[in-house]
């Protein structure tokens, strides 16, 4: 999610990197207004691999939703029977603006995450940093 990152993959011999969560905070994001802030209060050891909303494994911030259906002691229904049957639920959480019963999917390094940055610098930020990385190297 940072210019580390894309010169460590780089340097391993990735041709490139994908990123996601990195840009759900960018101005430009159509994100939920609760999902943002509750990525922009979270830190790396608040997600976990769920199968809780969809029923296929995805990293999210852990909230209330999946807690609770943890302690259920019950297994998820397979995708995507289970991503119907909570369909409803993240629905209406998103009306009220809950994002204890959202899916707020997210990966690890959301230190890393601005508020409303435009997502050409965000770009910007990640490829002068890994330039310059990768440049300093030689």
């Amino acid at each position: 999610m940072d210019g580390r990152g894309l010169a460590a993959a780089l340097l391993l011999g990735a041709q490139g990197a994908q990123l996601g969560t990195r840009f759900l905070t960018a101005a430009e994001s159509g994100a939920h207004a609760a999902y943002k802030e509750a990525l922009l209060a979270s830190a790396e050891d608040d997600t976990v691999v769920t199968r809780w909303f969809s029923g296929r494994p995805a990293r999210g911030l852990r909230n209330r939703f999946i807690q609770e259906a943890e302690r259920a002691g019950i297994e998820p229904l397979p995708f995507p029977s289970q991503n119907s049957a909570t369909g409803p639920l993240r629905q209406e959480a998103a009306k009220q603006g809950r994002a204890d019963y959202m899916s707020l999917w997210s990966g690890q390094a959301v230190r890393l995450l601005t508020r409303d940055t435009p997502a050409a610098q965000i770009v910007r930020d990640i490829a002068e940093k890994a330039r310059a990385l990768l440049g300093a190297r030689d």
